[in-house]
Formats: C-alpha cells, sequence, structure tokens
C-alpha cells in the first residue's frame, strides 16, 4: 500500500471514532440530565402531596373550641 493511502485511512478512522465518541457522551450527559430531572420531579410532588396530605390529617385531629351554649357555668 502507498504511504497516503494508510494516512487517509488513518483519518477516517479517527474522524469516525471522535463521531462516536462525541454520540456516547451526549447520549450520556441526556442520561445524567434525564435522571436529575426526575429526581427533581419527584422531590416536588413528595413536597406537595406531604404538605397537602399534613394538613388534611392536621386539620382533623384540633380540638373544636366548644360552643357557647355548650360552656360549663360557675
Amino acid at each position: 500500500m502507498p504511504i497516503g493511502n494508510s494516512s487517509a485511512l488513518q483519518m477516517i478512522v479517527y474522524i469516525v471514532l471522535s463521531v462516536l465518541c462525541a454520540y456516547g457522551g451526549g447520549r450520556i450527559h441526556q442520561w445524567y440530565m434525564h435522571g436529575m430531572e426526575r429526581d427533581r420531579a419527584f422531590r416536588e410532588g413528595y413536597n406537595h402531596g406531604f404538605h397537602a396530605l399534613f394538613h388534611l390529617a392536621a386539620r382533623g385531629s384540633r380540638p373544636e373550641p366548644a360552643a357557647a351554649d355548650e360552656r360549663p357555668t360557675r
């Protein structure tokens, strides 16, 4: 083989290899960012649900003030 063909073949291999590495890096980055967004959405949903249910449960456990006619007289 002439030296010129080997050099061109090496350049093509390097270009293909760098394209594949860039694609793989992009996919890993996308997977990582999607995981972070999913975790954030889970935390926000959990906090919202906790606050909504806590207030609902706490509302039922509070003692209601006695009415004026039910208060004991001295």
